[in-house]
């Protein structure tokens, strides 16, 4: 749960991207919240590979969504 914290933390101070959320990401993880922060397409690809059990996802204010 601390990597749970640490990129709470990371969103809050504008410092979560793709490496940070990557980096942390935990098969436990059941909820994410990647609001307002810089994780893009891609990290999210890569953390639902890692998060098998992810059920939901908080992508408000999310400026760097992309069309596929």
């Amino acid at each position: 749960m601390q990597q749970m914290s640490i990129a709470a933390i990371a969103r809050r101070k504008k410092l979560l991207d793709d490496d940070v959320i990557i980096c942390l990401a935990d098969s436990s993880w059941e909820i994410l919240d990647v609001s307002g922060s810089d994780v893009t397409n891609f990290g999210l690809a890569k953390v639902a590979e890692i998060c098998k059990s992810l059920r939901a996802v908080d992508i408000r204010y999310y400026s760097c969504l992309l069309r596929i």
